[in-house]
């Protein structure tokens, strides 16, 4: 037993394991099992196991990191700077730095700790197995009518019930599903056996219904774009089709009357969106009012920006009493200035175009769709942040930044092998 225990602990897979049970372990460890100082820590205490295991692997591989790595290096930079530059606020500063650079060393880790796209495909169904059980516990929560808090549900929509989960909140899930469900039904285009099939399918689908349930509209949107860069980057002409279909299905669904369950609550929850009842609401402490006052003090200090913890997130919410921007881009915007946000936009599109560029190249291969649809569940992530601050949830922070590393890995060792 001892042996058993020591050797699955010299194995970095299995920490990374660890690390895709996230959000379960999290909501035990707080909710659960609540233990003093572990239920706060365990999840540093993770990162730097896995940071020490990619040390490790950074020294033995002969894997090179390709140009991202430079964009990497001057953001680090970048941000180190805005620490120290703010010692009035120190706190706020290094908390603010924290929240961000400490998500984004997963990047490293995926890149430097992954061995082949067979473990890749491994760690892939332990990604979309944790993300069912939050989908199925999100879905079981409308069915039985748990009570969703009221800050979640705006006044004169249909919607009254919106699943949530154990993520924190239904933009938060719907994020998180919008994420599982590609890498899902990419499982499903590559499983051999029909048992397999319907497994694959019965997830896809129930992590489907789950962020439809959420009414996170961002959250759609995301999966909705990520669903297109998919289909194009397989079949050109199949991502002409779906958007034909989506124009159609749009128009169908906006006779379909309100009164039809779920297609109905889709509808209102959609075409809200419209109405000048819901921009003057907006514009009066809704997102539109929020990402105004970001660019008005991204204005106050246009390059640099406020400072990070400063405005919009977590930290600055706990430090200066700002509210949370509902977008994690306008946040940068105020925190790093134009500088600091073109670096991470830059960052983001980088590795996003690696990862594009290492599936391409696997057209043909078994392989090929659940990669793609990580691809595309990083994807609709990064463009759900455009209308939430998702990156501050570390979970999925660490999501992002760890399969983008995978992806970006998979690149360099296509490329080092065409070489040799």
């Amino acid at each position: 037993m001892r042996e058993t225990v020591l050797k699955w602990g010299s194995q970095s897979t299995t920490w990374l394991y660890l690390l895709l049970a996230y959000p379960v372990i999290d909501f035990v460890m707080r909710k659960i099992l609540p233990i003093p100082v572990v239920s706060s820590f365990w999840d540093e205490a993770l990162l730097i196991i896995l940071l020490v295991f990619t040390f490790g692997a950074f020294l033995q591989t002969n894997r090179t990191m390709p140009g991202i790595k430079h964009l990497l290096s001057a953001f680090f930079v970048l941000g180190l700077a805005l620490t120290v530059t703010d010692m009035t606020n120190w706190q706020a500063s290094v908390e603010g730095f924290r929240s961000v650079y400490q998500y984004l060393i997963a990047f490293l880790m995926g890149f430097y700790l992954l061995k082949s796209v067979e473990d890749l495909d491994k760690l892939l169904k332990g990604l979309v197995l944790i993300g069912f059980v939050a989908g199925a516990y999100g879905v079981l929560q409308v069915v039985v009518g748990v009570k969703t808090p009221e800050a979640w549900v705006q006044e004169g929509e249909a919607i009254t019930t919106r699943a949530f989960s154990f993520v924190t909140s239904p933009n938060v899930l719907g994020s998180y599903m919008a994420l599982i469900v590609p890498v899902a039904a990419g499982l499903f285009m590559k499983a051999p056996k029909a048992i397999e099939k319907w497994l694959w399918a019965a997830i896809t689908l129930t992590s489907l219904l789950a962020l439809l349930l959420t009414g996170s509209r961002g959250a759609w949107f995301a999966l909705a774009f990520a669903i297109f860069v998919c289909c194009y980057i397989w079949k050109k002409r199949i991502a002409g089709y779906l958007v034909l279909a989506g124009i159609i299905g749009v128009v169908a669904l906006f006779f379909v009357p309100e009164s039809v369950p779920m297609v109905g609550t889709v509808k209102n929850r959609i075409f809200t969106l419209f109405t000048s009842d819901y921009f003057y609401a907006s514009s009066q402490g809704g997102r539109v009012e929020r990402w105004g006052k970001a660019y008005d003090q991204m204005r106050v200090e246009p390059l640099f920006g406020a400072g990070l913890g400063h405005h919009g997130g977590a930290v600055a919410a706990r430090r200066f009493g700002t509210t949370y921007t509902d977008s994690y881009f306008f946040k940068s915007l105020a925190e790093y200035g134009l500088i600091g946000t073109i670096m991470l936009v830059g960052l983001i599109l980088s590795m996003l175009r690696y990862s594009a560029r290492a599936v391409s190249k696997m057209h043909g291969s078994p392989h090929f769709f659940p990669v793609l649809g990580v691809l595309g569940g990083l994807v609709a992530v990064a463009a759900h942040n455009f209308a939430e601050n998702i990156f501050e949830v570390p979970f999925m922070a660490l999501y992002f930044w760890l399969f983008g590393g995978f992806l970006c890995a998979l690149f360099a060792d296509q490329t080092q092998s065409k070489r040799w």
